[in-house]
């Protein structure tokens, strides 16, 4: 099982461990989340919009934490309610009246995420923009807002996408903030602005699709609306961004490792294993799938990332670790031989030590046995465990699915036709055995195509002041409006619901400020959706008819 893939890239990963033991999953599965904001420490900046400027942080600006009482199921008020955290920053807010930005929950714990509140981030520059506020809202189940301590296949019944997107209409219409204690900024009154990227993309677009009315205008970035059961599409765009050496080294070593799983001895596939650092490992899919985990780091690069963990993983493919004196390789690679000793010694020496977490040796591979029930990583039922049983629970219940692996069509060779769809429906069942009648969605018969139908996946495209962004090499661009295999192609921008794909980015890399420092045609679209959603802001207090002195004009 591997899920940690991000936890090097994005810190809302690295969840409080357990007590149980701190075994984690190791890298792999692409979770799609937000990366977290620059730490208040960083060597930030923040932008004027409206010069243009881009000058460096002034003194952090702090979020207060706030406490709602949320229903565990809408659809049965009378189970009661629990505990929601949220954080506001009001320092832009213009008064009575004023807007209100709500970031749209990730699956995480939302600790160290109140910076996107702040203008260094994009929902933040929103309201600073409108002269609005900003909220952080933690996702139910996640963090310090969970109904529930122990998350069975029972008391898990309740996160749902349903939920999930009446969570944010009836926070929006019930919550009492601080620093408006008349209700003059309920949504009735005031645009409400619902903002997120990746899951919470997509979640501010189903909202927008399943529950129109109560938020004004709608910001999606990498929003994954089309549920997918093998998403083999999600490594295409790395294998693009990937150095042209390194990708054809990478296929070979692949295609070598498929030969020897597929028709060599159990003599060759057990050296094959030990040379990569994983002779422990029993199965075969969970030594492909291994192979796979340094692939999913991609997703977490920013443009001011520099040196990033897939450059890493390519020079030593290429022969280029630290130390080495080769020459440097061109633009054919290095050839099979020379690239599986890199690429094992990578595995060894970088990908496996502490990838499994604390309380093991540095150099455990038990987290990678997959078929192990007893492993923490299905046992720790916690809210704060480290294996995100609560994102899996979607993936198996809702379903979306999502898995990364190979599948028919598979095009970037970059994945092990070992390691398949069956991989993951097969631990569906080891973390949510049955709990009397209480089990997941998939054992039910439940589908992604009904997910899509529900949502409208990638072809909902009547929306109302909503406005697509996504990144060119995003491993997650597949799961899109600008999928290249959505039918009729990728969505085309009209003013109505503008698009934008950033040239040569990742994951969510138009919510992080610094990201336009960075690059200036991310700094471009940055002030676009800016303007953008300043014309929309207005457009309420004009159809209102609503007196400010405020100016909303892009």
């Amino acid at each position: 099982m591997r899920y940690a893939v991000l936890a090097a890239a994005f810190a809302e990963l690295l969840l409080v461990g357990s007590a149980a033991a701190s075994l984690s999953l190791p890298l792999g599965l692409g979770i799609p989340d937000r990366p977290p904001p620059p730490d208040d420490g960083d060597d930030d900046f923040v932008v004027d919009i409206l010069s243009g400027v881009a000058r460096r942080a002034e003194a952090p600006i702090s979020a207060t934490a706030g406490y709602f009482q949320q229903l565990i199921d809408h659809k049965n008020p009378s189970l009661g309610t629990f505990t929601q955290r949220y954080w506001w920053n009001a320092d832009h807010y213009a008064g009575p009246g004023s807007p209100i930005v709500l970031n749209a929950p990730g699956e995480s714990n939302a600790d160290g995420y109140q910076g996107y509140t702040t203008n260094r981030t994009l929902p933040g520059l929103f309201a600073q923009a409108t002269g609005g506020a900003a909220i952080v809202l933690e996702h139910r189940y996640w963090g310090g807002s969970s109904p529930y301590l122990n998350l069975t296949a029972e008391t898990l019944q309740y996160l749902d996408l349903d939920n999930a997107i009446a969570d944010l209409i009836y926070f929006a219409e019930q919550v009492s903030l601080p620093f408006d204690p008349t209700g003059s900024s309920k949504p009735d009154k005031a645009p409400w602005v619902l903002s997120g990227c990746s899951y919470p993309g997509a979640l501010t677009a189903w909202t927008n699709a399943l529950a129109p009315g109560t938020f004004w205008a709608y910001h999606c970035s990498s929003a994954v609306v089309e549920a997918i059961s093998t998403l083999w599409q999600y490594f295409s765009p790395i294998e693009q961004a990937m150095p042209r050496n390194c990708s054809a080294d990478m296929r070979r070593v692949i295609k070598h490792v498929d030969q020897v799983l597929s028709n060599g001895t159990a003599e060759k596939r057990q050296r094959l294993k030990t040379l990569f650092g994983f002779g422990d490992l029993k199965h075969d899919d969970d030594f492909a799938s291994a192979l796979t985990n340094p692939l999913g780091l991609w997703q977490g690069t920013q443009f001011y990332t520099g040196y990033t963990a897939l450059n890493r993983m390519c020079d030593y493919i290429e022969n280029q670790w630290p130390g080495a004196n080769g020459p440097a390789p061109g633009p054919e690679g290095v050839g099979l031989c020379k690239a599986i000793k890199g690429f094992a010694k990578y595995s060894r020496e970088v990908m496996i030590p502490g990838s499994c977490g604390q309380g093991v040796p540095k150099d455990s591979i038990a987290c990678y046995d997959s078929y192990d029930k007893s492993s923490p990583m299905y046992t720790d039922t916690s809210v704060n465990n480290t294996a995100n049983r609560q994102w899996m629970w979607f993936l198996c219940n809702e379903p979306f699915e999502y898995w990364q692996t190979w599948g028919p069509g598979s095009d970037s060779g970059l994945v092990s036709e070992h390691f398949i769809r069956d991989y993951y429906l097969r631990q569906c069942a080891n973390f949510f055995p049955d709990v009397g009648s209480f089990t997941y969605g998939l054992k039910k018969g439940r589908t992604v195509e009904q997910v899509n139908a529900k949502t409208g996946g990638w072809d909902y495209v009547n929306t109302t002041r909503l406005m697509w962004v996504n990144g060119e090499y995003d491993p997650w661009r597949p799961a899109t409006v600008s999928a290249d295999l959505r039918p009729g192609g990728p969505l085309k921008s009209t003013k109505e619901a503008p698009v934008w794909v950033l040239p040569k980015a990742a994951h969510c890399n138009d919510l992080i400020v610094k990201n336009g420092v960075a690059n200036p045609a991310v700094m471009e679209v940055i002030k676009a959706e800016v303007a953008q959603m300043k014309e929309w802001v207005g457009e309420f207090y004009k159809q209102k008819g609503v007196k400010t002195t405020r100016e909303f004009h892009a």
